[in-house]
């Protein structure tokens, strides 16, 4: 990541930092999310999720999200965003003219990468976007220009937040996932939770 993308990406994640928890302005918007409701995938051959509440690296507590003219910036925080082989960080963005997917990744602790894509669609390039770990303050945030999704009116964000822990050496084709939903108490495979609609300020 260049040193202005770095400057642009400390300077918007400040500005979420400040807002209030709750706080709803033109916009923006803070929505909180429940503390120790983290789920684990323990069994591939009963598809479901069990609480993990000890599982701190996926358990969101709060989504800040500022919508301006020109950009959509989205900071997740994290109870504890410790290291995992895999963690991936995953808004969805409901706009009145389609949903993209804006999914941060990080491997080891290295290096981040971000896409864009249409929900069930294909990725594609968008100067500009970027996303930003940063473990001293348990947070993960991205930034996507307003005109990768269509420069719309209004937005709604789902997140979601999924690790890899490791792999386990009496099964090395066996890995055990970690998820948690930003807007809903637990976790649902194949839905995701909307919170509210943000207008562009």
């Amino acid at each position: 990541m260049s040193s202005r993308h770095g400057a642009r990406l400390a300077a918007l994640l400040a500005l979420a930092a400040l807002l209030l928890p709750a706080a709803s302005h033109a916009g923006t918007m803070v929505t909180e999310d429940a503390t120790g409701d983290s789920r684990a995938w323990t069994d591939y051959e009963k598809f479901q999720f069990v609480p993990a509440p000890e599982e701190a690296s996926v358990d969101v507590l709060r989504t800040a999200a500022a919508f301006v003219p020109r950009r959509l910036t989205v900071t997740v925080h994290f109870r504890d965003l410790e290291v995992r082989m895999q963690h991936r960080t995953l808004v969805r963005v409901w706009t009145p003219r389609g949903t993209f997917d804006v999914p941060a990744e990080r491997r080891f602790a290295r290096r981040v990468t971000v896409a864009l894509a249409r929900q069930r669609g294909e990725a594609f390039g968008c100067r500009g976007a970027s996303a930003m770990y940063g473990g001293a303050a348990d947070t993960v945030a991205l930034s996507v220009p307003a005109r990768c999704i269509g420069a719309p009116r209004w937005v709604r964000l789902g997140v979601r937040a999924t690790a890899t822990p490791r792999l386990y050496a009496d099964d090395p084709g066996t890995v055990f996932f970690l998820a948690d939903d930003g807007h809903r108490d637990g976790y649902r495979v194949n839905s995701l939770a909307k919170g509210p609609r943000i207008r562009r300020g």
